[in-house]
């Protein structure tokens, strides 16, 4: 049985109808088509795939997505301006070569914007 929410993502108001077994992750990737989160351990421990949830880190590949109803999710995508500057965060790990091979860097980013 499919749930219609309601929830800010990346300063966007959205509604969707979404399935009960979906986590956040497959509703970020797969639904909303947001590769920035990326899938890892898919067990909470690598942090590849965090966002924000109401400005608090999670971790997406075990967030239920039915939960995100009336919350506000900010991704990695969302972190920069719309003009596409960087936000300082990103500016620093790059700065700083804290990029290392680059999957898990979104994942960082977003632990360290929280």
């Amino acid at each position: 049985m499919r749930k219609d929410i309601s929830f800010v993502l990346n300063g966007n108001e959205m509604e969707m109808e979404i399935a009960p077994h979906w986590t956040l992750l497959h509703l970020l990737r797969e639904e909303l088509e947001l590769t920035g989160s990326k899938s890892g351990c898919e067990s909470g421990e690598c942090g590849a795939c965090t966002v924000l949830v109401n400005g608090q880190a999670v971790n997406a590949c075990l967030f239920p997505a039915m939960e995100i109803d009336g919350t506000s999710i900010l991704t990695i995508e969302g972190l920069a301006k719309p003009s596409g500057e960087l936000h300082p965060l990103q500016t620093a790990f790059i700065e700083e070569g804290g990029v290392q091979c680059g999957y898990c860097t979104p994942g960082m980013v977003m632990a360290a914007k929280a």
